[in-house]
């Protein structure tokens, strides 16, 4: 590092709290956000170290190769961005505080300028904004990256909790468990039913299900195919299938339709299941 690029990163280093407070100063006032001027105060201490961090980070990168400057970064938006997800905080709020951050930046940089005995021609300035702005992309573009794959995330298992919810297999005893299915089985559901059905049967141990239809309204071709390649997806890892509930209007459609219940095991009631399961 140069004599004055180095000058410049001490500068940066030496003044990365009073940067953080100017940084705050204008912060907007947003509800839940970690960025709200009025946000807790440990939040907001929390914030200012992350701040000032990132503060010295970005003033490191002067003196590092690209490859050195992006594992320090990742770190460190890994860790931020994780933080900022917990909170309301949402994405536009993050793109706005990075461009307060980035003017701030430069106007640390133009304080050494005015304030500094070294003489800094032009060349040297933009050799500073080639590296730093260049870091302060890669901060955006990896924070979003890391933001999006976290909530990503999260939704998705969000999602397989809702599915696992709207077909739950209730565990009647230590072999025999209970899928209730309740409402509209349409498409996207009819397939979810594989996937989430036979993990937990396999994380219950039983060797029969019972799969009452009673609460589902009605059936076609096919969400009855789906049940069929649910059935014979839970034979092949050694659970029967009783069905159980079918309603008249059901059973009167699906002959109609020829879908054939014939080779699977039936009974017209869950309570009739039941007490044949306990007598025996």
């Amino acid at each position: 590092m140069d004599q004055k690029t180095e000058a410049l990163y001490q500068f940066l280093v030496d003044n990365a709290t009073d940067f953080t407070q100017d940084w705050l100063k204008r912060q907007r006032i947003i509800s839940g956000s970690d960025y709200s001027a009025y946000a807790p105060s440990e939040i907001m201490e929390r914030v200012k170290e992350q701040n000032s961090n990132y503060v010295r980070l970005v003033a490191k990168s002067l003196n590092q190769t690209e490859e050195e400057m992006k594992e320090t970064i990742s770190a460190w938006t890994s860790q931020t961005a994780a933080d900022r997800i917990k909170s309301k905080t949402d994405l536009t709020e993050v793109a706005w505080n990075s461009g307060v951050f980035r003017r701030v930046y430069w106007e640390y940089v133009q304080k050494f300028v005015s304030q500094t005995d070294l003489e800094i021609t032009l060349d040297d300035v933009f050799t500073w904004e080639k590296k730093l702005n260049y870091t302060l992309d890669y901060v955006f573009e990896t924070f979003i990256i890391v933001f999006m794959e976290i909530l990503m995330n999260r939704l998705a298992s969000q999602a397989t909790l809702i599915r696992e919810l709207s077909a739950p297999v209730i565990t009647l005893t230590r072999e025999v468990g209970l899928l209730p299915l309740i409402g509209e089985i349409d498409t996207t559901r009819a397939r979810g039913l594989m996937e989430s059905t036979l993990t937990q049967s396999i994380d219950a141990q039983i060797n029969t299900l019972i799969l009452d239809l009673s609460g589902v309204v009605m059936v076609d071709t096919m969400v009855a195919h789906e049940i069929f390649k649910l059935m014979d997806a839970l034979k092949l890892i050694g659970v029967r299938t009783i069905v159980t509930g079918i309603r008249p209007e059901v059973a009167q459609t699906a002959v109609q339709l020829g879908i054939k219940f014939s080779e699977i095991t039936t009974e017209g009631n869950l309570q009739n299941v039941i007490r044949k399961i306990f007598q025996r």
